[in-house]
């Protein structure tokens, strides 16, 4: 499961937004305007703005490619099942769009960075379906479209974010098999790649910063988590991607109260949304539990706790009730051992 979640949280991060500013000065400002939106978690408004995008290039694959986005963001922030026949369709769109003008412009920069984000969203519905060798080889396809963008276009900085998490990943999951002589390891080089989008990406700047935030939180370099967290967080503060990365990153450092200010800004932004974050509450307040468990505060872990216990009553969907299951069984475990004095046994 954590494999998947990784992929797939890589997949949908390198594959929301476009390239280094749009041809078109009308056309580049609503994709910066939608993003905006879609980084507030205003879903609707950056929507609408998409659909404007579509009304107005009806031949462009941006419009239904960034309403995909919007769809695809949506379902990684309120953990959504992954059926969404639109998203399918405006993928779809995107990309024969996307072929088209490379058909017509082989050697259209703009046209092989849509056509790789295109089939970057196909290659994240595999993966989350848990089609994994279709998701990969769509990966490997969008990865192979984002190069020959940039070796049409080298100022494209914000498709270096693709490639360089792609080739991370690839070095992470095979790092066992690197003594081979014919399997690399380039993950120095992916991070390379990524940091180039955060510095110098006008599209993908924050979701450079997001996934190299959790790369590095995956690698144990906490405090360069937490940096990239914080930036984000200074132009979003309400991001929740962002507040989850930097919760984290400070619970891996030890500074577990600093770790529970964070979330309690998340639980707040959670609770004052207006979707259903039932499950994100969940696990926000199991980690509170936790952190005040580390500090030796067993009267507000067990106040975290009683209040992850009570979402029992909850119904979750489908695809969430092992998940579920699963912390409430973490949360009881803890409690037996703020009560005996003993390691939780999960």
């Amino acid at each position: 499961m954590r494999t998947r979640t990784l992929l797939c949280c890589w997949l949908a991060l390198v594959c929301c937004y476009g390239a280094q500013g749009s041809e078109d000065p009308v056309l580049h400002s609503y994709v910066l305007r939608g993003i905006d939106f879609t980084l507030r978690h205003e879903y609707g408004h950056a929507d609408s703005v998409f659909r404007i995008v579509e009304r107005e290039f009806p031949d462009h694959p941006a419009g239904s490619l960034y309403r995909a986005a919007v769809i695809q963001s949506k379902i990684l922030d309120l953990k959504l099942e992954m059926n969404d026949h639109q998203f399918d369709s405006l993928r779809m769109v995107g990309q024969e769009r996307a072929e088209r003008w490379i058909q017509l412009e082989p050697r259209s920069a703009w046209g092989h960075f849509y056509l790789g984000t295109a089939l970057g969203y196909e290659s994240y519905a595999r993966v989350y379906r848990e089609e994994w060798f279709g998701g990969i080889t769509k990966a490997m396809s969008s990865v192979d479209e984002f190069r020959r963008a940039i070796e049409l276009d080298s100022s494209l900085h914000d498709a270096c974010v693709g490639i360089g998490t792609y080739y991370y990943w690839k070095g992470r999951k095979t790092e066992f098999l690197n003594w081979l002589p014919f399997v690399g390891d380039d993950r120095k080089n992916g991070i390379a790649l990524i940091q180039r989008t955060a510095e110098r990406g006008i599209y993908n700047r924050f979701t450079a910063m997001s996934v190299l935030a959790t790369i590095y939180i995956d690698a144990g370099e906490y405090e360069s988590a937490e940096r990239l967290a914080d930036l984000g967080l200074q132009s979003y503060p309400r991001n929740r991607v962002f507040l989850w990365e930097h919760a984290a990153a400070l619970e891996k450092q030890g500074r577990h109260r600093e770790a529970v200010n964070t979330y309690e800004r998340l639980l707040d932004v959670i609770q004052k949304d207006g979707e259903e974050h039932r499950y994100n509450e969940l696990v926000c307040r199991l980690n509170m539990a936790r952190a005040f468990a580390a500090m030796a505060d067993s009267s507000l872990a067990q106040v975290e706790i009683s209040a992850v216990l009570s979402l029992q009553e909850v119904t979750f969907p489908p695809h969430l009730r092992k998940r579920a299951a699963d912390k409430f069984r973490e949360a009881r475990a803890l409690e037996r051992s703020l009560a005996t004095g003993t390691s939780p046994d999960k």
